[in-house]
């Protein structure tokens, strides 16, 4: 009878032993899990914050002129040479009607020099005007619009420019009557993606 009793407690004691060290084995794992969780987000927040370094001195880099002046990015030079606003873009043909809005239109004479070594494509949508506050207007793409402005609307319509010559003509923009030149500049870039891009006061 004494030696079964004898037995069975040690055969409690051998099972408590396990389970401690079970729940040791655990805990230490929990432990390792939230180290190696800690060390993950500190990596992230150091990328993010290398990304955010990255973007403004990307931003800081972005070139600047003023109008009549040439800003040159990647061997191609943008100059505004002048700018204008209006509410109606007279057609000036008898069979194509005047082009108007409820607010205005902002009509810019922009020459694109091609110096690179290679043909180089310009869009009307590789020009945005942008204002202090951070809104974006797109170029005029409605066709009444360009059917009003007539030859000088169709100069950049995906037009080639080869190397070492330049292309004239003008880019509009429809903003709110309330829009104030002094507070914008137009983004010009050299690609769909916008890489390279300068910036070129409206003031």
């Amino acid at each position: 009878m004494m030696k079964k009793l004898f037995t069975g407690c040690l055969t409690a004691i051998g099972a408590v032993v396990v389970l401690v060290i079970i729940i040791s084995l655990f805990s230490g794992g929990d432990g390792s899990s939230d180290t190696a969780s800690g060390e993950s987000d500190q990596s992230n927040q150091e990328q993010s914050a290398e990304s955010g370094a990255e973007k403004e001195e990307k931003a800081s880099k972005v070139k600047k002129a003023g109008i009549g002046e040439t800003a040159t990015i990647a061997d191609v030079g943008f100059t505004v040479k002048n700018v204008k606003t209006t509410s109606v873009i007279e057609s000036g043909n008898q069979f194509t009607e005047d082009a108007k809005t409820s607010g205005k239109f902002v009509l810019m004479d922009v020459t694109v020099k091609n110096g690179q070594k290679e043909p180089l494509t310009i869009n009307s949508g590789y020009f945005e005007i942008k204002t202090s506050d951070g809104t974006t207007y797109e170029a005029v793409t409605d066709g009444q619009v360009l059917m009003a402005m007539g030859n000088v609307a169709s100069e950049f319509f995906l037009t080639q420019i080869n190397p070492g010559l330049s292309k004239s003509g003008k880019v509009a923009f429809e903003v709110p009557k309330d829009f104030k030149l002094k507070n914008a500049v137009l983004h010009c870039q050299t690609g769909f993606f916008g890489t390279e891009s300068i910036e070129i006061s409206l003031k």
